[in-house]
């Protein structure tokens, strides 16, 4: 998924993203979306309709970025409206889910920052980036063909 991880650099250097956490208000805005929160019931989490996103109001502060930056990876690459129903094997059966969670990945950890934070663990990277553990590992497993972090 090398055009979403491509996208998503475009965006980071578009609007000059070069600390971590990003910030994706700073992308919202500037898109002029709208984010609210929403009580979903089963396995949904995340939505993009329009110009809005909405996303699962119990997640966790990390879960709820990750989710934004996915709802974004659909507004800046996938046509329509999309949903998001968390499943162990999302990724591997809906390509625009696997290119969304791809830019995901991209966005809130740019292989600029991410490559001189290679040498720490998975949970300081996590830390570092304020994202889940396992957005992490899926990063890693993809992306650096399951090199890993010590």
């Amino acid at each position: 998924m090398k055009n979403a991880q491509k996208r998503a650099r475009k965006i980071v250097r578009k609007y000059n993203l070069s600390t971590a956490p990003i910030d994706l208000n700073k992308i919202i805005d500037n898109e002029n979306l709208a984010l609210d929160e929403w009580d979903f019931k089963g396995r949904v989490k995340e939505v993009y309709v329009g110009d809005s996103i909405g996303i699962l109001q119990s997640a966790t502060p990390r879960k709820k970025r990750e989710l934004i930056a996915h709802a974004l990876g659909h507004h800046f690459m996938h046509e329509g409206n999309h949903m998001f129903f968390e499943e162990n094997d999302q990724f591997a059966k809906f390509k625009q889910e696997y290119e969304a969670q791809s830019f995901a990945a991209e966005l809130l950890m740019p292989r600029s920052l991410f490559n001189k934070m290679k040498h720490l663990s998975v949970k300081e990277i996590a830390n570092y980036f304020y994202v889940n553990e396992d957005l992490v590992k899926f990063y890693l497993k993809f992306f650096f063909k399951g090199e890993v972090c010590r």
